[in-house]
């Protein structure tokens, strides 16, 4: 540590709180003063300074969920205006490099000064090479799904990650789970199959990617934990190592399989959409782990429900779509079956 990020006692008592929660307060800054006398004077300013920390941390984690939920919203309806195009729909290589290199950018300013939310560690490059091959195609099927089903089916389909991890670690280590565990993962499934049967965009080809989409999507989320265990390293530390890269091996991949166009041809609107959506999701990753560093496993998860909320409702919208009685239950048992499970899950 360095002589400008020393601190006295006290401040170490008090907490790194700053602009993000993660700076260290200055020694002149902590709350008694070597000159100052501790009476009762003293003890109001403090009780008064704590207060304020308390309102600021309130609001910091008002911002930081906000946020999240802002930038998921954000990025799901900016890919799916951008997938309408049928060229931009051919290039979902390229798409996944621009994500990867946006994140790549974002993340490595976050790990610098005077952010420094993280610091950034160098993995060795051979032994990430099978993690990031299967980052990008869990990356790429998401935005397949996205691309060839309705948004409100994409989105309740992700839900379906949580009881696929359940079904993979019985099936590969035997894990089992509480009974009214599995019926909680039950109903979720159940409201899922409610909505999609009434989706107008539902198709065989559009339900099968989605299918394969969470399955990929539960068997990365077991190996990564596994990897993240190996390398000892945290979220955004190891993610720092994937986005480049990733976009590394995709690059020497799109040639192959993207069908390239002359950007002239695509509308100005579209452009633009692809642009922000790079920038979006960059700050998706990175609110993520604001939120899961400074709230509890629960914020997060009832973040992730209120999300889903959200965007199938904002997605009825969108469409002029007539809610149905099976639609409105198909998101109540869907988004209510994985709040139940969220909340087992923390007992």
């Amino acid at each position: 540590m360095s002589s400008d990020d020393e601190l006295t006692p006290n401040a170490e008592k008090l907490g790194k709180v700053g602009l993000l929660g993660h700076f260290p307060v200055p020694a002149e800054e902590t709350l008694f003063s070597h000159n100052e006398p501790r009476g009762e004077k003293s003890l109001l300013e403090n009780s008064k300074q704590t207060a304020r920390l308390s309102l600021q941390e309130q609001a910091l984690n008002a911002f930081c969920i906000g946020l999240n939920i802002c930038s998921t919203v954000g990025v799901v309806f900016l890919n799916k205006m951008i997938f309408r195009d049928p060229q931009l729909r051919n290039m979902q290589i390229t798409f996944a490099m621009w994500h990867f290199a946006c994140t790549s950018l974002v993340l490595w300013i976050a790990s610098q000064k005077p952010f420094h939310l993280f610091e950034p560690i160098r993995l060795p490059f051979l032994k990430m090479i099978p993690l990031c091959s299967f980052f990008a195609g869990f990356l790429i099927l998401g935005n397949l799904s996205l691309a060839f089903n309705s948004v409100e089916f994409y989105q309740l389909t992700k839900v379906m990650t949580t009881p696929c991890l359940v079904l993979l670690n019985f099936l590969l280590f035997r894990k089992t789970i509480e009974p009214v565990v599995g019926v909680a993962l039950v109903t979720v499934c159940l409201g899922v199959t409610l909505t999609n049967t009434g989706s107008p965009e539902s198709t065989l080809v559009g339900t099968f990617i989605a299918v394969l989409s969470f399955v990929v999507a539960a068997l990365y989320q077991i190996w990564i934990g596994k990897k993240m265990k190996d390398f000892a390293v945290s979220s955004p530390q190891l993610l720092m190592n994937q986005a480049p890269i990733s976009v590394l091996l995709l690059a020497t991949m799109a040639p192959f399989f993207d069908t390239f166009t002359d950007p002239r041809t695509i509308p100005t609107s579209t452009l633009v959409a692809l642009f922000a959506s790079g920038i979006v999701a960059s700050i998706l990753n990175l609110s993520q782990f604001l939120v899961i560093e400074r709230m509890s496993a629960l914020t997060f998860n009832v973040a992730g429900n209120v999300k889903t909320v959200i965007i199938v409702v904002l997605s009825w919208i969108s469409q002029g779509r007539i809610l149905t009685v099976k639609d409105g239950l198909g998101v109540m048992l869907a988004v209510g079956g994985a709040m139940w499970y969220s909340q087992l899950s923390q007992k």
